[in-house]
Order: C-alpha cells, then structure tokens, then sequence
C-alpha cells in the first residue's frame, strides 16, 4: 500500500513514479491493484503501464506510472534500455554505426522520476546487486531525484552499511516502531502458534505429507508448502495430487519457469483461492516477495532469516487470522557433515538460523518486527555484506558519459550480461513443442526464463532463429562462457535456446536431466 500511495501522490501532483520489484511475480501480482487504485483516484487506468521481459506496455518505463523489474530499471537508468540494448551491442561490436538517439532519452525517464523499490533487501545477496543499490541511491541523490526503498527485512549490519555508504547523500532510514501504530502491532502478536523445526532425510516428502494431512484433519486446510528449488517443488505437488485428499481445483504449483501466459493464469487463480475455505499451494521462492495470499498451514525448506521471515509473510497473514500451525524443515548432506545442508543458499547463513531458531531461551514471532529483529541481527554481520568500491565508481560514471552508450555496454557485457543478478536470465522452448507448426507469434507464447546456470548445465545443442518472419532450427557452437552466451542471445534473429525438456501448463518446465536427481 505505501508503494501505491507514493505513485499516487506523484501522478497527482504530475510527476512520473516507476515502481521496481525483484521479481516478475511480484510485479504481475501488483498490477492491477495498482490500476483499480488510480481508476478509484479518479484518475485513467492508461496511466498505468508494465515494462518487462517480452511484456512492453510502457515502453522506456514512459507511462506515468510504470511497474518494472529490477532489471529493466537498471537498464534504463544507464541509458540501454530493453528497447535499444541490441542495437547498442551491435554498435559496441563494431557491426552498427548509427547513433542510438534513445540514449539520453532512456536515462531522463528515470531521472524525472520518483522511484520506488519494494522489497529492497533482496539487493543485498550479491555483491553485484548490492552496488547497483549504492550507485541507484547516489545517482537519484545527483540528480535531485526522490526514491523510496522498502523492506520488512533490513538488519542493522546492513543499514549502517547503507549509512555509510550513503548517509552523505541524504539518506534517511526510518525504522518501524511501536508508537505510530500501536493497533497493528497488537493485532500481529494475538497471532498464536508453534514452530516446529525438523531435520529430514531421504523420505521427507512422505512427512511432509503426514503433517499435512494431520493438520488438514485438525481444521488447518489452508496449506502452503514452501521448497528451494523447482525441481522438489515439482516432484512433491505430483505426489500430493495422488495422495492428498484435495480437489485438485484448489492445487496450485508456483515457480519460476512458467510461460508468461500460464503464470498470469496462476496469478489469477491465487485470487480465487482466497475465497475458498481449503486449498493447498507449492510454491519456490518466488511465492515469498509480495504475492497476496495467506495459510494456517505454512511448511518451509529452511532459508537464511531474511528470506525465511518473508516467506513466513504469507502465513497467518490477514487480520483475524489468529491460530495456524507452522514447520520448518532442513537436509543434510549424508557424507557432508555438520553445516552441509542441501539446497541453494549460502551454508553459513543457513547454520546460523538454524542455531538461533533451535535456541530455547528464544520465543520467535515471525509477525511481531520486534520480536525477529534479533534474528535477522544475529544471522547477518558485517561479514554477510561485501563491496566492490571499483565497481561501484564505475557504475556512477556511467550517467556522465553523455555522447554513447559505449561505455555502459562495455560494462555490461564485463559484468556478464546483468548489472544486478549474478545469473543472467535467458530464454528457452522445450523440446516437447512442436515448433515447425507454430508461428512466430504462438512460438513467444511458450518461451520460459531459465538461469544461466542451469543452460550451462543443460548445454543445449540448437537454438530458435527468426528469419524472413519464419522461425527455424539451427545448430550452434560451444557458448559455454558468459561472454559467448551474450553474442547469440542479443543478436538479431535470436528468439530462443531448445532445451530438452516437456512442459504443461500445471507442471511448467520439466527439464529430463532433473527428473532423476
């Protein structure tokens, strides 16, 4: 709501407001919301725009109020936006001449507007991400800009970072507390249940099964069952429409590598689960940022405090909502030890939640700020944040190079194809659709983001190439670094990598060399 309130004031008193989310779930989630709340305003609903991926609603983040990734926005801010990128790579490599007159025009519709970014603590996981949020605060502050950070989640190892860093730029950091709001703090401590922490082994989907049915059985039917990666999250909602007694209408499987169409769909049917009494949803990390949606029934992978808090967030959720049940569960490795937990997160933060949460001398309220402040505290030092002082001087350069983009785009392409994710985010199609009977239109329709990570690991032998309006199969070369990966991904006719792998629109993408592991 303050994010909505923020665009609000901006668009009446006629300025712009681009709103950025780390993620796109996040974003499709806000979007009409956003919308019903300015149409209420007596204003438009046209004044609201989405600018990302494939989505191009609000062209060079251009409309009053734009809904952006975090990535988008970053691109824009330095002069590259989507729009002119391949262009830009073009004239970078020597292949293209001709002046990119978008360049100035991409920056100013940043620096004319105020900015908002929800969820900000998600920026402080790489180092990478982290210099992109010092370099956006003190090039908003250098150009006189008003920008709004948010999170629910910010330890104070961070904000004296965030202090230091910026504190000379006018940065001020206003924490919750007690006083302004008394009701809602008293409404969120009513909220009472246990927190069960268990270690599990090899048959874990099986007992994360039995609590489900034991707790559906004791009235606790709003289910929430949170994983770490793709592939469990996939494996364990295939085993719970066999063994739960559960209309299969009120199952619900949350990821990330959803088509753009089946995971607006997934959006919309949240919005309906909301109106029913029983339901249950598998969910990754994408369910923990700002999709609506509330339990009484909330089973979690472990994960680092700050992400675990805002996963609980969909717990218990709404007022009234008083009583539920919640389970945290971790894995280790059988031949790693102590500390050698599975999953995808980084191990230290891992051990260290998961000692703080064992503690008995603590009663932790993942509702309550003050209560899991000391948490995010003990979990996150000084050691959790790191900095790139070279980076982050290159990054503010940046805005003054006034005559090209060249030298956003050399950096861009030096910090591997994203100037906030360590992984760059590339498009694939399945082997599994029939690509020769579709066109180029309907072939858009089925491309999923996947990580770079995860293609290196696939290694995909064909691509995806638009010629002449026509759409064809071609074979490429060893692009098994990330510098050979941006030379096809941004050239011309490049429209996707072929994996092998199946897809529904239920499951998402199945990739084969996962099924087994």
């Amino acid at each position: 709501m303050l994010s909505q309130a923020f665009a609000l004031r901006s668009l009446k008193e006629g300025l712009k407001c681009i709103v950025a989310f780390p993620l796109r779930t996040l974003l499709e989630d806000q979007l009409k919301k956003f919308r019903n709340l300015v149409e209420k305003s007596g204003f438009d609903g046209e004044n609201v725009g989405a600018r990302y991926m494939h989505y191009q609603e609000s062209r060079y983040l251009i409309k009053p109020i734009t809904l952006t990734t975090i990535d988008t926005l970053s691109l824009t801010l330095f002069g590259i936006a989507p729009e002119d990128l391949e262009a830009a790579l073009h004239s970078y490599d020597g292949t293209l001449t001709r002046s990119l007159g978008h360049y100035l025009f991409s920056r100013a519709m940043v620096f004319l507007s105020d900015v908002v970014l929800d969820e900000v603590h998600l920026l402080s996981d790489t180092t990478k991400s982290l210099n992109f949020l010092i370099a956006l605060i003190r090039i908003t502050a250098s150009q006189g800009g008003r920008a709004l950070f948010m999170s629910a989640t910010i330890p104070k190892a961070l904000e004296e970072l965030l202090r230091r860093e910026c504190g000379d730029v006018g940065l001020y950091i206003t924490r919750f507390s007690e006083k302004p709001d008394k009701d809602f703090l008293d409404e969120r401590r009513r909220k009472k249940y246990d927190v069960s922490v268990e270690k599990l082994n090899h048959d874990k989907f099986e007992k994360i099964l039995g609590w489900v049915k034991e707790e559906m059985g004791k009235g606790f039917k709003r289910a929430i069952v949170v994983f770490n990666t793709v592939n469990e999250a996939i494996k364990f909602y295939k085993k719970a429409k066999t063994d739960l007694d559960v209309s299969h209408d009120k199952m619900l499987l949350l990821h990330s590598r959803f088509a753009a169409e089946d995971r607006e769909t997934k959006i919309k049917k949240i919005e309906s689960l909301k109106k029913c009494s029983e339901y249950l949803i598998v969910s990754t990390q994408v369910i923990e940022a700002g999709v609506d949606i509330s339990s009484n029934l909330f089973i979690s992978d472990l994960a680092p405090a700050s992400t675990l808090i805002q996963r609980v967030g969909r717990f218990l959720r709404y007022r009234g909502e008083d009583e539920g049940k919640l389970y945290l569960w971790y894995e280790k490795k059988e031949d790693g030890g102590d500390g050698k937990y599975k999953g995808v997160y980084d191990l230290n933060l891992l051990e260290k939640t998961l000692r703080f949460l064992n503690r008995k001398d603590v009663k932790l309220n993942f509702h309550d700020p003050e209560s899991y402040q000391p948490l995010l505290d003990y979990v996150y030092d000084e050691s959790a944040f790191h900095l790139d002082p070279k980076n982050i001087r290159k990054l503010l350069s940046i805005p003054y190079v006034l005559e090209s983009p060249y030298k956003a785009i050399k950096m861009f392409i030096q910090l591997e194809g994203s100037f906030v994710r360590d992984d760059t985010i590339v498009p694939i199609i399945p082997s599994s659709i029939p690509y020769e009977a579709l066109s180029t239109k309907e072939l858009m329709k089925h491309i999923v983001p996947i990580s770079s990570s995860l293609l290196f690991r696939l290694k995909p032998k064909e691509m995806l190439v638009v010629k002449e309006e026509k759409s064809a199969k071609e074979p490429f070369g060893k692009i098994w670094d990330k510098e050979g990966l941006l030379t096809i991904v941004f050239k011309p006719y490049f429209l996707a990598f072929i994996v092998d792998g199946e897809y529904d629109e239920e499951l998402g993408l199945v990739i084969k060399l996962e099924e087994g592991s």
